[in-house]
């Protein structure tokens, strides 16, 4: 799991435009370093008071308009530019490896962070209660897809394609304080190594919850040397398994290796010249419930550069795409029927002294309100994403089944946690 972890209170809500120019006043900045010097103490928290970022998927249609076959869906009412930043003066940061809470920023947002510590991972007040979680496409017609996107690739038109498909329930969570304790339970359960809870208000109704349980980093960046590094994710195996056996998956090494390429390019794109290295080419990682393929690039980033430059350069990330990335992202519109959203997209941090850290927001939940529903009880839609990169010798149903493995940790957590006997049938 990750060192460090933030509490912090919003106050303010912006939806910048990133694909407008680098000399836009209204795009996001590196350059924070007026405000306070990078800290090279490594015990120093990364954060002390910036911004926390929500960006969806569909952000990296508006760098690059080629990227989609057809018209662009309508926009979610609260993603109206693909992009929120929540303004974060303050905030408390947990040190994991010393189990120290450090305040940092503005005094006046102490007590009110403070009481946040209240949050337990223990039951909520009012049990959840969330039907089964189920995918919205069949495996038959998921299946069709992978194959259809094999025949593109035996075509010639692209090496990989990273095809999802979106699972969904309907879920009663109406009070802020349940959708905390549920998110907190769920994220220690999951044991994330890039855990997140962001709340966004919604347009007359309770707010929208966005939870990340994600093992995979997109981008760090650190102000001290000017690194900027990302840990692709490719080939997994359900937990158990014998890591050998993914380690000497020709298949597998060969998805990975194709991401790497794309993500050095990506970087070679702002940093400086020489400086992009491959520091690991391929380890086994367990996480709860899979084990998976990683990598790790990283390069120094040139001092002109500033965040809507490395937008730009980068998003969205090519472990959710594919390579080369423009052609991946006109089959995923091709095959895809509805928006990713925050799925696919990027959570994270900029923090005031110049360190930033973005996650992949696969293994994601977003908890969208909703009124009108046929079944009373629910506040929520629950939507999730699962997906795998496809290449030219990939196995439709294996595909398939990879899927499921990958929502299999939330659908047990659901199962076993949020049913209550009579109201719901779980199958």
């Amino acid at each position: 799991m990750a060192r460090w972890s933030i509490l912090s209170a919003p106050r303010g809500v912006a939806h910048p435009d990133p694909s407008e120019s680098a000399s836009s006043e209204s795009s996001p900045r590196f350059d924070c370093r007026p405000a306070l010097e990078p800290d090279g103490d490594p015990d120093t928290p990364p954060f002390r008071g910036g911004r926390l970022f929500a960006l969806t998927y569909e952000l990296g249609r508006r760098f690059e308009p080629k990227a989609g076959n057809g018209p662009m869906p309508a926009p979610d009412e609260d993603f109206p530019q693909g992009a929120i930043t929540l303004d974060c003066p303050s905030a408390l940061v947990h040190d994991r490896d010393l189990d120290r809470w450090w305040f940092v920023g503005d005094s006046q947002d102490r007590a009110e962070l403070t009481a946040c510590l209240e949050i337990k991972a223990a039951e909520p007040r009012e049990r959840p209660l969330i039907s089964p979680l189920k995918p919205e496409t069949s495996d038959a017609q998921f299946a069709e897809r992978v194959s259809r996107t094999i025949d593109y690739i035996h075509a010639g038109d692209l090496f990989q394609a990273n095809i999802t498909r979106r699972y969904s329930a309907a879920a009663r969570l109406p009070e802020r304080a349940d959708r905390r304790a549920f998110s907190a339970s769920l994220i220690l359960k999951s044991q994330a190594w890039f855990g997140a809870h962001i709340e966004l208000p919604s347009r007359g109704h309770s707010d929208r919850t966005l939870i990340s349980l994600s093992p995979e980093l997109f981008l760090q960046y650190d102000p001290n040397t000017r690194i900027l590094r990302t840990r692709p994710i490719k080939g997994t195996l359900p937990a158990g398994e014998d890591p050998a056996k993914l380690l000497a998956s020709e298949k597998d090494a060969a998805e990975l290796a194709m991401i790497v390429d794309l993500m050095r390019n990506d970087l070679g794109r702002i940093s400086e010249p020489g400086s992009v290295v491959v520091e690991t080419g391929r380890v086994i990682e367990s996480h709860p419930g899979v084990i998976h393929g990683v990598a790790e690039v990283a390069g120094r980033l040139r001092e002109e550069m500033k965040l809507d430059d490395v937008l730009r350069a980068t998003f969205p990330p090519g472990s959710i795409t594919g390579a080369p990335k423009i052609r991946a992202m006109q089959v995923i519109d091709e095959f895809e029927t509805v928006r990713r959203g925050p799925y696919c997209g990027a959570l994270g941090f900029q923090s005031c002294c110049g360190h930033m850290a973005l996650d992949v927001s696969i293994r994601t939940l977003d908890l969208v309100p909703v009124s009108g529903d046929d079944e009373a009880w629910q506040t929520h839609q629950l939507r999730y994403g699962a997906g795998c990169g496809i290449v030219a010798d990939s196995e439709p149903m294996a595909e398939t089944v990879e899927c499921d493995t990958k929502a299999r940790l939330l659908r047990d957590y659901i199962t076993t946690h949020c049913s209550q006997p009579g109201k719901i049938t779980v199958e």
